[in-house]
């Protein structure tokens, strides 16, 4: 058994750990955010607004954090090494997940104080529970995959069960008994201000049991399926050096498609956004029935809004993200360096990597406007413009994630930083003032702008300020990444 004083230099260990990595500080930028975002809104939609943010946002951390940590820490042998000492895994994973649960403590204490709820432990206790068994899932669904796209192509299939029945309570569109089998729905309820004790009771008992599973699972050093520094399709990437360019960006093609395909990720993507497309469709008949009658608003005349969020904006940024992904895991794998050293270098495959994003981006939304019946003011030629609109913008949360973050754990952390910015700029929508014109600093505002333009010049001058300010951004980061030592 470990004694309490070993348990201080591994919690100053893990507490290192999350500041270095970035953790921390996503946490409480997060957290400033959502707090600014809070005290410009009416009193009411504040306090309907904390259990989603808390749901969604920032009880949820570990679903990001923990697998990334898990991730880089198996590559470089750090779990194999805890297996040999005499700390047990139960100790580690209980380090883990309790300073992640003062995370979500501290988040959810800032967002209930600043909804004027005061003080409310039974919305902070289910912040903690939330915390629990999120990180928990996380760690099983990560399981033994030495890479972070492994992990994000199985996360949907476990998530979207898991949390939907707690959407589907939350949103008032059914209240079924069975909703309650999802400990996330019970978690959307002690969030939301209803504390029950059957409720925590029945989390409680989820935890038990993926505690359980949990504690073998997330410290199990048996061979992987793809381990990351030996990985056979990506080392093919050192045997470049003798190639033209042309050669050099067909072998990263090829080691990217399988990485892709082993992964399933890249038939997740190109699935998933047709679904998106098909859900959207589905809100812009009977979903804004449903709305008006349940709540009353009629959103009719705010469907633009609804398109270019979920099309113009998400799509480009969930595609960027997978690319810079893509690049911290060669980063970690230890690849890099000998990329560099050959004549396709650095560059070509920067080049590479950020015009397949884009040539991606651009079809995928030019194929799901018109599937969701997302209809452009000015018709086929709006819908081209702001497909490639959104084609330039997302290349920058690439580039982003592949110069400002230098492992996978910081790649997770800067992608929930940066999220709500690129983001905000929807709020343009409703910014009639000269003062929304500061959201234009942003590159996802001129792709926005470009789905909703209803002239021809303010069409061609957003899609173009969405590609100047979109090269502008790739050429200060580029130059940043190739000053920057590559390990």
């Amino acid at each position: 058994m470990t004694s309490t004083p070993a348990l201080r230099p591994l919690l100053a260990t893990e507490v290192t750990l999350h500041r270095r990595h970035g953790v921390v500080v996503a946490t409480v930028v997060m957290t400033a955010v959502w707090i600014a975002v809070l005290t410009v809104l009416p009193a009411p939609v504040r306090v309907a607004a904390v259990p989603w943010l808390l749901l969604v946002d920032l009880a949820t951390l570990g679903f990001f954090f923990v697998p990334a940590l898990a991730v880089v820490e198996r590559s470089n042998g750090v779990t194999a090494a805890l297996r040999l000492t005499r700390l047990s895994p139960a100790t580690a994973l209980s380090v883990r997940l309790g300073t992640l649960a003062a995370s979500a403590l501290f988040a959810g204490t800032a967002v209930v104080l600043a909804a004027g709820l005061g003080w409310a432990p039974g919305i902070l206790a289910g912040a903690v529970l939330t915390s629990l068994l999120v990180s928990l899932v996380a760690v099983l669904m990560v399981g033994r995959a030495t890479t972070l796209t492994a992990y994000v192509s199985r996360a949907p299939a476990v998530a979207i069960p898991l949390i939907a029945p707690a959407l589907v309570r939350g949103t008032g569109l059914w209240d079924g008994a069975v909703l309650a089998l999802s400990p996330m729905t019970g978690a959307f309820d002690l969030l939301a201000g209803r504390w029950s004790w059957t409720t925590a009771l029945w989390i409680c008992v989820w935890l038990a049991g993926l505690w359980v599973a949990a504690v073998r699972v997330g410290f199990d050093t048996r061979p992987a399926d793809q381990p990351v520094v030996a990985r056979p399709n990506r080392s093919t990437l050192r045997a470049s050096s003798g190639y033209s360019h042309r050669s050099a960006i067909r072998s990263f093609a090829r080691v990217d498609r399988r990485t892709l395909l082993d992964d399933r990720l890249l038939l997740l993507l190109l699935a998933g956004v047709p679904l998106i497309a098909g859900a959207v469709r589905w809100f812009n008949g009977p979903g804004l029935t449903w709305v008006h009658t349940r709540y009353g608003l009629d959103l009719t005349e705010h469907l633009p809004l609804v398109w270019a969020f979920v099309l113009v904006v998400h799509t480009p940024t969930m595609f960027g993200a997978v690319t810079g992904l893509l690049f911290l895991e060669d980063r970690d794998a230890g690849l890099l360096p000998a990329i560099t050293t050959t004549r396709p270098s650095l560059p070509v495959l920067l080049a590479y990597r950020l015009a397949t994003t884009a040539l991606i981006t651009g079809a995928m939304v030019a194929i799901a406007l018109p599937l969701a019946g997302a209809h452009h003011p000015l018709g086929t030629a709006g819908t081209i413009a702001t497909s490639l609109a959104a084609a330039a913008v997302s290349t920058v949360p690439a580039m982003l994630l592949a110069t400002l973050a230098h492992d996978r754990v910081q790649g997770m952390a800067l992608m929930k930083a940066i999220s709500l910015p690129l983001y905000l700029p929807l709020a343009w929508w409703f910014i009639d003032h000269p003062a929304g014109w500061l959201l234009a600093a942003v590159p996802t505002a001129w792709a926005a702008r470009t789905f909703w333009a209803d002239t021809t010049g303010t069409l061609l001058g957003s899609a173009s300020s969405a590609f100047a300010m979109s090269l502008a951004l790739i050429a200060a980061l580029a130059w940043k990444l190739r000053r920057s030592p590559i390990t």
